[in-house]
């Protein structure tokens, strides 16, 4: 089972979050917001510098419209990047195009898009509409944060453990999204801790 964790525990600097996580967790999911000249050109400048570091990459596609995010994958998938996963927001008009091999779709609290490869966000299950069993072989990565009283993306608790557990596999991908360092190392213990028990 691969480990990651989000790019955005040092703010927006991919580069800096990627330096300070390489070696200790497998990889990170590159968070894209939204897609434009701008955004491109910064990962044309770093994709090397990215790419030459003891860390793995998935991407989260952006979020704002499908054509951006359309975009994103695109250009990513061009890149010859080595990507684990691309995770998409089943946004609107998203089934009108056609993604990239890689791409995967999220679960989202109110939707559930089912897609060939899909990504399950452990807590957005949790909080609203559930995941299908039958569709669970088609997961190739899980999102996991804490959850409490609603809320979610807190640090990891053990009840988020207990709902995520019976999905863990060795080639599962596994990001969690906790937005602060000391959380996020703090969560990959746990994990390791609760995978060297599970999975042996």
């Amino acid at each position: 089972m691969k480990i990651g964790t989000t790019s955005w525990l040092l703010g927006s600097d991919y580069l800096a979050n990627a330096q300070l996580v390489a070696g200790k967790f497998d990889f990170m999911e590159l968070l894209v917001y939204s897609w434009n000249e701008e955004i491109r050109g910064q990962f044309e400048d770093i994709i090397i510098d990215l790419w030459a570091l003891d860390l793995e990459y998935t991407v989260h596609l952006p979020m704002d419209t499908v054509d951006n995010a359309l975009e994103a994958a695109r250009f990513f998938n061009r890149s010859g990047f080595p990507l684990l996963n691309m995770v998409l927001h089943p946004l609107p008009g998203w089934q009108r195009h056609a993604w990239p091999a890689l791409t995967s779709v999220e679960n989202l609290v109110e939707t559930v898009d089912i897609h060939e490869r899909m990504t399950l966000d452990v807590s957005h299950a949790f909080l609203g509409k559930p995941f299908p069993d039958t569709h669970l072989p088609k997961v190739v990565e899980l999102h996991l944060c804490g959850v409490d009283e609603g809320v979610d993306h807190l640090p990891l608790n053990q009840r988020a453990v207990e709902l995520a557990s019976p999905h863990f596999h060795r080639d599962q991908l596994v990001c969690l999204e906790i937005f602060s360092p000391q959380d996020a190392f703090t969560a990959l213990e746990i994990l390791k801790n609760c995978t060297e028990r599970t999975l042996g």
